[in-house]
């Protein structure tokens, strides 16, 4: 297991290397000044001495290197946007309500997907089966910064019922957690439906049934134990990219999230915002990813004692 693990590790930082490498190649590449529109209209000294602020008037093969000892000391930068701020303490300050929004809507969707899933499948072919689905099929079809707004205004504007925006108390926070959990839900309920239907066709299942065992135990120790491993697999990449589309979802319903600095970094050619905010994204997923697969080799031994992992 401790191999396994070093294994897996060394993986994630390879991959976040390349990332950061990658990152810095394409900020490099944009179109536009990071200096802003009127660059062309800064006396020289000025542009001189702002280039050297930021490390801009070194070599390229420079800059690179000052920029990876920069991640690994955990320093991302200044913002071009704020000279003031570090990329980091924007992060600090920003990403917890990014952070809140995206678990509560994670928890939803765990919840209600893999209930869903669980009686689709048990229900097969019949009224939970054809709910279930129509739900997972309006998910699927209906993206977060559609039905964002919808909620917003049905539910939030004409109804009444909950707020239409801001981010003040417990109750600003239900729609947006709904608008970006609605996909994910659709996901997990398909994938757990279609992982529990193999699972009830296996000879053990079968096997079990006939000692008479009753179907409640059959269910709970046999058939969601074995069922739910395809969707712990998932669950890393759906939790960041529920994390990730909260930068829309936070532009819509005026949550003060990473959403409004990343959209307003990306207007700006803010490339120390940009590249920060892209890595400080891709490392949230690669540990997540990392420890779904130490999690998954726990749960499944025969993934860490594979071909490789012996």
């Amino acid at each position: 297991m401790v191999k396994f693990i070093l294994r897996r590790f060394l993986y994630a930082l390879i991959t976040l290397w390349l990332i950061a490498s990658f990152t810095f190649v394409l900020m490099k590449n944009l179109p536009g000044n990071p200096l802003g529109e009127g660059a062309e209209r800064i006396p020289k000294a000025t542009k001189e001495m702002l280039l050297k602020q930021y490390g801009l008037d070194k070599p390229l093969w420079e800059q690179y290197l000052t920029f990876m000892n920069n991640i690994i000391h955990g320093d991302l930068g200044a913002s071009f946007q704020f000279p003031a701020h570090k990329v980091t303490d924007i992060i600090k300050q920003a990403f917890p309500s990014s952070l809140k929004l995206g678990l509560i809507a994670i928890v939803i969707a765990i919840v209600v997907g893999l209930t869903l899933g669980i009686i689709a499948a048990l229900k097969h072919n019949k009224a939970g089966d054809y709910t279930a689905m129509f739900i997972a099929i309006l998910g699927v079809s209906i993206p977060s910064f559609v039905l964002g707004p919808l909620l917003s205004y049905y539910v939030g504007v004409k109804w009444g019922i909950l707020p239409a925006g801001l981010w003040k108390g417990p109750k600003y926070v239900i729609l947006p957690s709904l608008a970006l959990s609605f996909g994910t839900i659709a996901i997990l309920a398909r994938l757990m439906r279609t992982s529990m239907l193999d699972v009830l066709n296996q000879d053990y299942i079968k096997t079990a049934k006939s000692k008479g065992l009753t179907n409640f135990s059959v269910v709970v120790k046999h058939t969601i134990r074995n069922a739910i491993l395809p969707v712990i697999t998932i669950i890393g990449p759906i939790f960041v990219n529920v994390i990730t589309g909260t930068l829309v979802v936070e532009q819509i319903f005026s949550v003060p999230g990473l959403g409004k600095h990343f959209v307003s970094s990306v207007y700006s050619n803010d490339y120390t915002m940009i590249s920060g905010l892209t890595i400080f994204y891709s490392a949230i997923l690669i540990l997540v990813i990392f420890i779904t697969d130490i999690v998954y080799g726990f749960v499944d031994p025969r993934i860490r004692l594979g071909k490789g992992g012996k």
